[in-house]
């Protein structure tokens, strides 16, 4: 399975973009927790680069490009946004209470948590994060 998707990064398009990922690895019979957790991650990716990733006026654009190779599954979010290194950030104090919590972060962690790697380059124009997970869910579910 090698497939590229290109939208606008709006929130609007969210759900086609999360719809054609889930319909395309259906149909390639990637494990529903394995689909779940690509949907997942592309809301958390999308939506914060829609967000805060774009000076007011500029093109938006967010390329998903996903590989099943190796039992992995390999995803690249390309967007055309302001340099930002999400990786580069603190780790969320999940033990602080919501009050005492800044804002943002969380949606990093899960991305994090959910992958057996993340990484992060400035691409020229391009930010690129790319996300490896498992093919093969843990057995008792919970993230690697």
């Amino acid at each position: 399975m090698d497939i590229r998707l290109s939208v606008p990064a709006e929130r609007e398009r969210l759900d086609d973009l999360t719809a054609a990922i889930a319909a395309v690895m259906e149909r390639h019979d990637i494990a529903q927790p394995v689909i779940d957790d690509v949907v997942l991650i592309a809301e958390e990716v999308v939506c914060n680069t829609a967000d805060y990733g774009f000076d007011a006026g500029q093109d938006r654009e967010i390329v998903v490009a996903i590989r099943a190779a190796e039992a992995a599954l390999h995803l690249q979010f390309r967007d055309n946004g302001r340099p930002f290194d999400p990786l580069s950030q603190p780790p969320p104090d999940l033990d602080a209470g919501i009050d005492e919590r800044p804002v943002g972060g969380l949606g990093v962690h899960l991305v994090r948590q959910l992958a057996r790697r993340v990484d992060y380059v400035r691409d020229g124009a391009y930010n690129v994060l790319d996300v490896t997970l498992d093919l093969t869910p843990s057995e008792t579910g919970d993230a690697p």
